[in-house]
């Protein structure tokens, strides 16, 4: 018998979807992801083709804005809940796969570029599944990955969301090398929104629906600046907290 996978709820995607059309929330994985990924390529000089997976690909607009921001030859999206695979946009030139990716899956092609973004805290058994990323990545790929930060954090919303928990850096940092990868980069992300924190438990006891909380116009975009600058800065500012972490590694 397959490992259960801690799933989002099916109710969550709609709001998934919506919120890929420029929420802060979203844009700022893609800046800290694209930043992450055009620093491997010009550290390696990079011209192989890139073959790409973005795994826990969820309702798929991630994936397909790293593809529609690099040359990348071929884009595989991976998710194991059919509602999700679902409501990716058939228009782009993406293949979808529904898997477990808590099972010893195999993919169709060997990534030498792997996202997988909000995922871990999702796995009961993580360190399983990263020693299978490491064994799924080329040599020389690179893995961008972002989860929960702070298992002091963890909440109502974190239990209704399936998370079976919350990270510290250093705690995924210690993962991450044990399953063999070589850590180019971690930070602590959206420190300039953990003042707020403590809100969240708040909020997740008054809302049944997880939707992400509405944001006017201007301070969305204010949010996004935000973490431009924030990402940007990561390389000379150890940031001490924040309600996610972003890591970049390597498999040498």
């Amino acid at each position: 018998m397959e490992p259960s996978l801690h799933q989002i709820p099916k109710s969550h995607f709609d709001s998934l979807k919506k919120i890929e059309s420029g929420y802060w929330w979203y844009e700022g994985r893609l800046i800290w992801a694209k930043r992450f990924i055009r620093n491997w390529l010009e550290e390696n000089v990079f011209t192989d083709p890139i073959f790409y997976t973005d795994l826990g690909c969820g309702t798929g607009g991630f994936g397909i804005g790293i593809q529609d921001q690099f040359a990348i030859e071929q884009t595989l999206l991976v998710d194991n809940n059919c509602e999700a695979l679902n409501k990716i946009s058939q228009l782009k030139d993406v293949q979808t796969l529904k898997i477990n990716i808590e099972s010893d899956f195999t993919l169709p092609f060997s990534p030498n570029l792997i996202t997988c973004m909000d995922v871990i805290e999702h796995l009961e058994h993580d360190d399983l599944f990263l020693a299978r990323v490491y064994n799924s990545l080329n040599t020389g790929g690179l893995l961008v990955l972002s989860t929960a930060a702070h298992p002091f954090l963890y909440s109502s919303w974190d239990k209704k969301l399936g998370h079976y928990r919350r990270y510290s850096k250093y705690s995924l940092i210690e993962k991450i090398e044990k399953a063999g990868f070589k850590i180019k980069h971690a930070s602590y992300g959206w420190s300039f929104v953990f003042p707020l924190a403590p809100y969240r438990f708040l909020f997740s006891k008054r809302q049944e629906k997880l939707n992400y909380p509405q944001v006017s116009s201007g301070l969305n975009k204010a949010l996004i600046l935000a973490s431009q600058w924030e990402s940007r800065l990561s390389d000379w500012i150890p940031y001490p907290f924040g309600t996610s972490i972003f890591m970049a590694a390597s498999k040498e």
